[in-house]
């Protein structure tokens, strides 16, 4: 099957992510990583709240938790997520001119940031470093553009959404679904979910369609498994949404 391209696709965010096991890694050291990078993300580091650990719970110690930063490029298009354990880079859309670059010129970009982090890491602080898995997730908007307005919708745009609400509840004020599928030869997990919100740019309803692959360890190795999270988030965007919206959004 040939390569699945869209040329004007719903999506308004890339991450591309690295679990990693440093238990030596402490506040200090983000600081330090900024001025190995700060040519590149020179925009002072933004502070945010600690992701969320798995299942849902949050994670309590004696010690304040680490603070996820953000590192981000002078055009706000490139970030970088850093956490004690977590290394992410991200490629956003800033606005409707910005057209997606395509995975190919996207990844490049994360093996760069991640390799150097690595160097940094194992040379400069002269630690070991473990990679304990992988994570690739793509964000979408659908909107009015793309004929979503109010879950009312969800049929046009999605393939597994089926029922007209004409009986005696009307259709739903509000429509959230999580799927999760398993990747081949057990590579991990493609999880799938739709949430509503605010666009910020224009204060409009919007449905966000988010799909991530997570492995389950660090098997096959780094470019191979995200060559094939790249292909299943496709496929699968492909095979959940409906082919008639699929010329709006350029399938080529």
């Amino acid at each position: 099957m040939a390569e699945i391209k869209f040329s004007n696709p719903p999506l308004t965010e890339v991450v591309c992510g690295v679990a990693f096991d440093a238990p030596e890694f402490s506040s200090v050291h983000f600081g330090l990583y900024w001025q190995k990078i700060r040519d590149r993300f020179p925009a002072t580091p933004v502070d945010n709240p600690p992701f969320v650990g798995a299942g849902g719970l949050l994670s309590f110690s004696d010690l304040p938790p680490l603070r996820r930063v953000w590192f981000e490029s002078s055009n706000k298009k490139e970030l970088v997520q850093l956490q004690a354990d977590h290394f992410y880079y991200n490629w956003r859309k800033q606005d409707d001119q910005d057209s997606y670059p395509h995975f190919k010129n996207i990844y490049p970009g994360f093996i760069r940031e991640w390799e150097e982090f690595c160097h940094w890491w194992e040379e400069d602080i002269d630690l070991l470093l473990i990679p304990t898995q992988y994570e690739l997730t793509y964000i979408n908007q659908i909107d009015a553009e793309f004929g979503w307005k109010t879950p009312a919708d969800n049929q046009k745009i999605f393939t597994f959404e089926g029922r007209n609400w004409n009986g005696f509840l009307s259709s739903p004020s509000n429509h959230v679904f999580a799927l999760q599928f398993a990747l081949p030869e057990s590579f991990g997990t493609l999880s799938v979910s739709g949430n509503q919100a605010i666009s910020p740019l224009n204060g409009e309803p919007v449905m966000v369609l988010e799909l991530t692959a997570r492995s389950l360890g660090i098997e096959p190795d780094l470019s191979a498994w995200f060559n094939l999270a790249h292909e299943h988030i496709v496929k699968g965007f492909v095979d959940l949404t409906q082919s008639s919206i699929h010329q709006d959004w350029g399938i080529q």
